[in-house]
């Protein structure tokens, strides 16, 4: 197929490379989603080990993502330097998140907390590293391809509407595969969900290595130089515009994990309602998708970093707005199961805020990742082909971001008095936590998120990369 036509990169090779972040998309919303509330809530096991589990990962991130940098920087052949990790790890990958599922469905009431702790941990450990192997050579890719302004502009949008396609598809399929109820008594189905998406996983990591090219060939050096943790973790964070865009990413995805796992205990608890999850969900979703070409003819007319601060104030109203939805009137159970009831008792400016949420999260996401391979090409010297250094920082800060969220969530609810629902939970009655935790829950979602949207905000207020200055910079580097 061909890849490139009249010096514009194809449809076909732009989809393939969406594809890849299909990828991440996936892995990111089944996890976020799901992990938390099934540790807490099928598995009974308590909020602050759940968050240990998640910090864990995050600190093996810390030290991996850096790494894979380095030896993407370092690599070549005939596979490419880049495009090579996801030919090789794709299968891995998929094979680990179908484990990380599998494990919650075969474990029983009486296995030992410690055991359902160890097990866990484990796996997730393995989606990690194998998750960084394919994400940060991922990244880079996208310099390897074009230095153009606004084919890089392009090439995200691809991007991100298949990253936001793929967290609807995560949502919908995996709420259809788990049935009607909340987690505690349909978690037995993860194992269906795991086996679903670990195939799809590692099918759309190899379409991206099927349709993306590298324009250079690279030849793997004889002698691989010493990893220089100064120049791969150091000298990348002391770029100005670099460290601003790396601050609104980790922010970014801080948000997006927060929205992702705290609907979940906003829907169940404070709403009463579950079922609304994957109305609230799959609708800033769908949202978001439909929203990306008017951010990019918004960045294209106004700048990126104006699209991207219009969009944390968007998301800041639309919260505010969400704050005040009600809980709805489900007792004795007249609403729960039912979706349409729920629907319908949900206030109309509820559903308001919520398709301003949308549009708002679908700026949030796509604007940091076009600003990044910019922001990258102004910080790298000169003859330097270290694109990998710096996208291990991002891969760092995408996933920290996704962490930090769960991370805070844990110690925040235990304080709050939060409950495991009990094993013998009748399935026809809705657990209900105390009134401070659903307080508490709804604080989270709202108050944590706009926190987390005027920092990002405030990282990239005085960002001055633009499409002019871009250029004149990749021309005095070549």
């Amino acid at each position: 197929m061909e890849k490139i036509r009249n010096g514009k990169i194809t449809f076909f090779s732009k989809l393939c490379y969406g594809m890849g972040e299909m990828s991440f998309g996936v892995t990111n919303t089944v996890i976020s989603v799901y992990l938390m509330i099934t540790l807490t809530d099928f598995l009974k096991i308590d909020a602050v080990w759940a968050s240990v589990i998640v910090f864990t990962g995050i600190i093996v991130d810390a030290f991996t993502d850096p790494i894979i940098g380095y030896l993407s920087d370092n690599s070549g052949g005939k596979f490419g330097r880049r495009r090579r990790y996801m030919l090789f790890y794709a299968v891995p990958l998929g094979a680990a998140f179908f484990l990380l599922w599998m494990f919650p469905s075969v474990m029983t009431p009486a296995t030992p907390e410690i055991v359902k702790v160890a097990v866990i941990l484990l796996i997730y450990l393995c989606v990690i590293v194998l998750l960084t192997l394919v994400n940060v050579p991922y990244g880079s890719v996208i310099m390897e391809m074009t230095d153009d302004y606004d084919e890089r502009t392009s090439l995200t949008s691809f991007r991100m509407i298949l990253s936001a396609v793929a967290t609807l598809a995560a949502i919908f399929v995996a709420d259809t595969i788990l049935g009607s109820g909340a987690i505690y008594e349909t978690g037995g189905n993860l194992i269906y969900v795991g086996l679903v998406f670990g195939i799809f996983i590692a099918a759309a990591a190899l379409l991206c290595f099927w349709g993306t090219f590298e324009r250079r060939t690279f030849i793997k050096p004889a002698v691989r130089p010493r990893f220089d943790f100064k120049k791969y973790v150091i000298e990348s964070w002391k770029s100005r515009p670099f460290r601003q865009v790396a601050i609104a990413y980790l922010c970014a995805f801080t948000v997006i994990g927060l929205l992702q796992t705290l609907l979940q205990y906003y829907t169940t608890y404070w709403l009463r309602a579950p079922e609304l999850f994957v109305v609230l969900a799959g609708g800033v979703l769908l949202v978001a998708i439909f929203s990306t070409p008017l951010w990019t003819y918004i960045a294209k007319k106004l700048g990126k970093r104006e699209a991207f601060l219009i969009s944390c104030a968007l998301s800041v109203i639309s919260l505010i707005g969400l704050f005040f939805v009600p809980q709805l009137d489900t007792l004795n159970d007249l609403i729960f199961k039912d979706i349409a009831r729920s629907m319908a008792a949900m206030p109309a400016f509820g559903y308001i805020f919520i398709v301003l949420l949308g549009i708002g999260v679908g700026g949030i996401q796509l604007m940091p990742f076009s600003m990044m391979p910019d922001a990258i090409n102004f910080s790298m010297k000169k003859g330097d082909m270290d694109e990998g250094a710096y996208y291990g920082i991002v891969t760092f800060a995408q996933k920290l971001g996704i962490g930090l969220a769960t991370m805070l969530i844990g110690p925040i609810l235990s304080l709050a008095q939060y409950q495991n629902p009990p094993e013998n939970q009748s399935p026809d009655e809705l657990f209900q936590q105390l009134e401070v935790t659903n307080e508490v829950i709804r604080a989270m979602f709202v108050g944590l998120s706009i926190i987390i949207i005027v920092l990002a905000a405030v990282s990239i207020f005085k960002y001055e990369i633009n499409r002019d200055v871009l250029q004149k910079k990749i021309k005095e580097n070549e």
